[in-house]
């Protein structure tokens, strides 16, 4: 049974400063494995089928990327091989965590286009076209207001299936908790965590906006979450350990060859 710690609202830039301090202990490292994932993720998605099995190992090559802080946290190296370790155990769990994730938001995106998906279609048109009449402006008016609906309606969803998720592979992992339980427990400590979350978030929406125009002049609208990848992966790891503290000792890291 793990113990949920409900910590204060200014947690959640710690989190973010201890990522930070565990980025720099191997910048180089990080910079070289979030490269590596970013190729390789660029190229399997370019094969449909194995693009969608990708997705599913995420819960995989997340735990492994924790495994690489914990070893950074002990004064260990970093290494590209600590990304094996979620397929020494609970890796069936893993994988079935990655396939209920994409599920739910499969789910979100087919609430999305059917709430507003014609709107968003025409608000797009209107976009590249640019023409704006005195015939047309209270159709476009009206079909942003269903578009924005649509939007904010899967945000709102999406809290929620993030939070479900968000610790629940390390606690599928480092606790051998079935899923069902595990991703109860990650919504509990989340739900308990509000504040610094959202402080949290905050941050790293405001990171994010500033690295946009990096992805918008690539034209690779992805680019600036991999940019912040390797200070926020270690920052996971930083609100996993403060919120779950270690009540017994965790199982030993897997020596990288």
């Amino acid at each position: 049974m793990v113990h949920i710690r409900t910590v204060a609202a200014g947690n959640g830039w710690k989190w973010l400063a201890e990522g930070f301090t565990l980025f720099q202990k191997s910048a180089a490292m990080w910079a070289m494995i979030t490269l590596g994932l970013f190729i390789a993720f660029k190229l399997i998605l370019l094969i449909p089928l194995i693009g969608i099995a990708a997705i599913l190992l995420m819960p995989i090559v997340l735990v492994g990327l924790m495994e690489g802080c914990r070893a950074l946290d002990l004064g260990q190296t970093l290494k590209p091989t600590y990304l094996l370790s979620g397929f020494t155990r609970g890796t069936a769990a893993l994988a079935t965590l990655g396939a209920l994730y994409l599920t739910g938001n499969l789910l979100i995106v087919a609430l999305i286009v059917a709430l507003g998906g014609e709107a968003l279609t025409e608000v797009l048109k209107f976009t590249s076209t640019q023409k704006v009449t005195p015939e047309n402006v209270h159709l476009i008016r009206e079909q942003v207001s269903k578009a924005t609906f649509a939007v904010l309606a899967g945000w709102l969803l999406s809290i929620p299936l993030l939070m479900a998720f968000w610790f629940s592979p390390l606690l599928v992992y480092l606790h051998d908790m079935k899923i069902p339980q595990a991703i109860l427990t990650s919504l509990k400590a989340c739900l308990q965590n509000m504040m610094p979350f959202l402080v949290y978030g905050v941050v790293l929406l405001f990171a994010l906006m500033i690295v946009t125009p990096i992805s918008l002049a690539t034209k690779v609208l992805d680019l600036g979450m991999w940019l912040l990848l390797p200070w926020v992966i270690p920052s996971i790891y930083a609100s996993y350990k403060d919120i779950f503290p270690a009540d017994e000792p965790a199982p030993p890291s897997p020596t990288p060859v």
